[in-house]
């Protein structure tokens, strides 16, 4: 007689359980990181192709407003402000046709945020900030790249009240503005990623980073953060009332033979100093025609201006920590000397030779030690006034080069800054 055997049926024992848990859980920690990581790519090549698209339909919008318009684009930047309803042009442009062209057309992801810009005649397309599955992506002309955080713009201009945001921060008392030109080129987008390298010449051509000290509503006249030239002397006699003869001709040198500045910048007015020295009437004027009509030379008035100085008086500056030679160019003040502190003015000093132990904001190691103003010194009828790197303002002698180059004071028409 047969036995009828029965296979009894097991189910997984909770050891058992416990371990494909673990396994599956390993799994898990490797593979989930690495879909996630697949997926965040994904999306992130889907943004940049989104705005390499966005930035397509805007050379198509240059081509579709030419054939509008007989061929012609506005010189001045065109700016599209992107949202969820599309990239919307922003710019009045009330001599053109713009029937049909208020807009952006492109195929693909909308951004909801971020701008689109058009510049050099229609020659360049930027964007900025381009809000794009979670991404915030850029266009430089050639390529497309997209971060997870916001990307701060690299402005043209910095206001004054917007130096704290953009971590301008001591050093920069009556600047109200900075600005990255090239003086040769106005149309230039300069920022400050993309300045000449500083040397003991320069540079006189490039973008240069620019300080506004003066604002009449249209123009900005502002001197730049360095030196053009090499150590030149004021001129060549032992008499100031010559004027800055030599140090006005390394000045017409660099920028209109070295280099030919824009002729859109603001010709620099007359300059005249008078003063009575050794019961003598003297008395000079400067027309800057004769020395290219592109940049000047700070005086010593201005300087005064800018600090708060008396040039009548006394040459110190507000708080008693930073202190000029006096008016009458005998006394010498104590001056606070702190590489740890920086002066109120350091901007004044700038790119100057060691001169972090006075307080500016970056020093040179080039053999550099101030400029020249355009004034003499009413004291003593060899010497003139500059500014150097201890942060005086100092006379020394017309005719002696020592180290002392030429540094520009230019003016320019506010609106080709907005270009």
């Amino acid at each position: 007689m047969k036995k009828d055997f029965k296979t009894k049926n097991k189910g997984f024992t909770l050891i058992e359980l416990l371990a494909v848990i673990v396994i599956l859980a390993v799994i898990a920690l490797i593979a989930v990181p690495q879909i996630l990581n697949i997926l965040s790519s994904a999306r992130k090549s889907a943004a940049e192709s989104s705005t390499l698209s966005i930035a397509k339909s805007a050379d198509k919008y240059v081509q579709d407003f030419m054939m509008k318009n007989y061929g012609g684009f506005p010189e001045e930047t065109v700016t599209f402000e992107c949202s969820k309803e599309g990239c919307k042009l922003q710019t009045e442009l009330t001599d053109y046709n713009i029937t049909k062209l208020e807009q952006l057309g492109f195929q693909g992801a909308k951004p909801t945020g971020g701008t689109v810009t058009i510049t050099e005649g229609g020659n360049k397309v930027t964007a900025s900030n381009l809000e794009i599955n979670g991404y915030y992506c850029n266009y430089d002309g050639e390529k497309s790249w997209c971060e997870t955080e916001y990307i701060k713009p690299k402005y043209r201009v910095i206001l004054k009240e917007d130096f704290e945001e953009q971590g301008i921060i001591g050093g920069y008392e009556g600047v109200l503005a900075i600005v990255y030109l090239d003086p040769t080129d106005l149309t230039k987008k300069c920022n400050e990623d993309n300045l000449e390298p500083i040397t003991a010449a320069g540079p006189n051509t490039g973008c240069m980073k620019w300080y506004a000290y003066k604002d009449d509503g249209t123009n900005y006249t502002m001197i730049a953060d360095h030196n053009i030239t090499t150590q030149v002397a004021w001129n060549s006699s032992s008499e100031n009332f010559k004027g800055p003869i030599t140090a006005l001709e390394a000045l017409r040198e660099a920028t209109t033979e070295t280099a030919s500045w824009d002729s859109k910048l603001v010709a620099p007015g007359t300059y005249t100093a008078s003063w009575t020295y050794d019961r003598q009437q003297h008395s000079y004027t400067i027309d800057y025609v004769d020395y290219g009509n592109k940049a000047r030379l700070i005086s010593a008035e201005e300087v005064a201006e800018i600090t708060g100085a008396n040039i009548e008086i006394d040459w110190t500056l507000q708080n008693g920590d930073w202190f000029f030679l006096d008016g009458t160019g005998k006394n010498w003040h104590t001056k606070v000397a702190s590489s740890s502190k920086k002066s109120k003015y350091a901007w004044l000093f700038d790119n100057t030779y060691d001169c972090t132990k006075s307080g500016c904001n970056v020093e040179q190691n080039v053999v550099n030690q101030g400029y020249w103003t355009s004034s003499p010194d009413a004291s003593d009828s060899a010497n003139a006034w500059n500014v150097n790197n201890d942060g005086f303002l100092d006379d020394y002698q017309v005719y002696a080069s020592r180290t002392y180059g030429v540094r520009p004071v230019i003016t320019v028409n506010k609106s080709d800054l907005l270009q």
